[in-house]
């Protein structure tokens, strides 16, 4: 007999607009890597070419219950991030990383 030892759980989404399959994906993830592409001031930009904001990135990881997001996948018009987290962080209290060329994120350890 043993007792149950669910695994981690790590999510990628990228590439998309808001939809379901972004929240099933996202659902109780350990590490959440989300593409935000863009900031929320610019949402009608992220919607006419399918990305998603910082903003909605944070709100994500927070309805879905993520432990640590990841934001990556940013448009090159901004050449500071500072507002993308700031977006990211008015949804979401826990852990964001700004993702970075070779950067190496842990995946949470399991908790329980």
């Amino acid at each position: 007999m043993s007792e149950p030892r669910p695994g981690q759980r790590f999510a990628f989404v990228m590439d998309t607009r808001l939809c379901e399959g972004v929240h099933e994906l996202a659902e109780g993830a350990d590490l959440l890597v989300v593409e935000a592409t863009f900031t929320d001031a610019d949402a009608r930009l992220a919607e006419d070419h399918g990305h998603l904001t910082a903003g909605q990135a944070g709100k994500v990881a927070a309805e879905a219950g993520a432990r640590t997001l990841v934001l990556t996948h940013f448009s090159q018009r901004y050449p500071d991030l500072g507002q993308h987290l700031a977006d990211a962080r008015k949804h979401f209290d826990g852990p964001i990383v700004l993702a970075e060329d070779l950067a190496r994120v842990p995946v949470p350890p399991r908790s329980g």
